[in-house]
């Protein structure tokens, strides 16, 4: 979508802040659509959500791209900003915690959360030259044609319905939430754990916002553009390869070992590159491939710890939630690492506020998870496998053994005897 700014600005004969005004308001649609599409999909299914949803979508697009004027531009922005909510993170991530209930679950989303790292250097290559032939609306044209290609297809002839209780490869103990009163019963006891997932992603994005702005960050530390480039490129090439490894530490890590790995990456993340870079050190690249190591852990991470803390028939509800808090901070913290920039001349300042930002976020994601678990040991629910048992349980705390044991196994015999 950043391909039409300036194609754009100059269809519509508006400056490029008017512009984007289709762009807040795409946002803050999903952002208040994703907790009422979490619904929607547990009430009627995901493969009828993300069809419809995608067909939404690509329509907009067809409008916004032969919009008579801005004004009506920004009208189909708001309809695609309520059919994105349903075409893209949230059905991607519930398939994947609705199917995969094995042990390999978070290397089996990391892969799938590569798909955006490669989207980004595919889409590099392919749209200039879609843009350059066919302009503003060619462009936007491509993307509606992209999200049929993309959410309606896979919609129709791909995704499956994850199994509800009582189905085939359903988890015991699950709960049945096909109707609204017995959706308000599943989520009855989590309100505070999904409030504080909530808040935890949205302090990510303060953080995240980084990948959006990075091209603007480069120059203020007197790097040229050619050099800009290339770091904007291996930080891709980096997302590509921390989303699998997160997954990988997220399978044989214990809850201890990964929390405290998590905290080391966000320290020797962003707050260590903004030092580098202050300071001119030729480590810039080690810490930028830890910083996209670091901000790739509320794509596949904290989904996981999320299905761990609410349970999976719960999983599209709480995420859904997670995501408005996720776009939220997103819409807000582009523009505030831009007033960072205005007033103190560099974005340094906003590289340490967002490393500050993760490390509250994980904090909070990390009490979510723990209070989300003695709800679900109280109510003696069977957790999804492939969560935190650690290695060593022996070696483990207690309190941290009964966590893991209601996860892997849930009977009350176990917790008693963990216990």
């Amino acid at each position: 979508m950043g391909f039409l700014v300036i194609p754009g600005s100059e269809h519509f004969g508006v400056t490029t802040a008017q512009f984007l005004i289709y762009f807040t308001l795409f946002l803050i649609t999903s952002a208040l659509m994703f907790s009422v599409t979490g619904r929607l999909m547990s009430r009627f299914g995901l493969k009828i959500v993300l069809t419809l949803s995608g067909i939404l979508s690509a329509l907009a697009w067809v409008g916004m791209a032969y919009s008579p004027n801005i004004y009506v531009f920004y009208i189909f922005a708001f309809v695609m900003g309520v059919g994105a909510s349903g075409n893209n993170l949230l059905p991607s991530k519930t398939l994947v915690i609705g199917w995969h209930v094995h042990k390999r679950r978070g290397t089996v989303l990391g892969i799938v959360a590569t798909g955006a790292a490669f989207g980004g250097l595919l889409i590099g290559l392919i749209f200039p030259g879609i843009m350059k032939a066919g302009g503003f609306v060619g462009g936007s044209l491509a993307i509606g044609a992209m999200i049929f290609i993309c959410s309606v297809l896979p919609g129709l002839f791909l995704a499956k319905n994850p199994p509800r209780p009582g189905e085939e490869n359903a988890d015991e103990g699950t709960i049945e939430t096909t109707t609204k009163e017995g959706r308000k019963a599943a989520i009855k006891g989590f309100g505070l754990t999904i409030f504080i997932l909530s808040i935890g992603t949205f302090l990510f994005s303060l953080e995240s916002a980084f990948a959006s702005v990075q091209a603007a960050v480069y120059p203020t530390f007197g790097i040229d553009l050619a050099a800009a480039g290339l770091m904007i490129s291996f930080y891709s090439m980096c997302g590509i390869v921390a989303k699998p490894l997160l997954g990988i530490m997220y399978d044989k890590l214990g809850i201890k070992v990964l929390f405290v790995a998590m905290t080391a990456l966000f320290v020797l993340g962003l707050p260590s590159l903004a030092l580098t870079l202050q300071l001119g050190l030729n480590l810039t690249y080690v810490f930028l491939a830890i910083a996209a190591l670091s901000l790739s852990i509320p794509t596949v991470i904290v989904p996981l710890i999320a299905v761990n803390a609410a349970g999976r028939e719960r999983f599209a509800t709480v995420y859904g939630f997670m995501l408005t808090g996720s776009f939220t901070g997103t819409g807000i913290g582009a523009p505030a690492w831009g007033l960072v920039y205005d007033l103190t001349g560099d974005f340094t300042l906003a590289m340490y506020m967002g490393g500050a930002c993760g490390l509250i976020g994980l904090l909070l994601v990390f009490i979510a998870m723990r209070r989300g678990l003695r709800t679900r040991a109280a109510l003696n629910e069977t957790s999804t496998t492939g969560i935190f048992l650690p290695d060593n349980a022996e070696e483990a705390s207690e309190e941290l053994v009964a966590e893991a044991v209601v996860a892997d196994a849930g009977s009350a015999d176990e917790v008693a005897a963990a216990k």
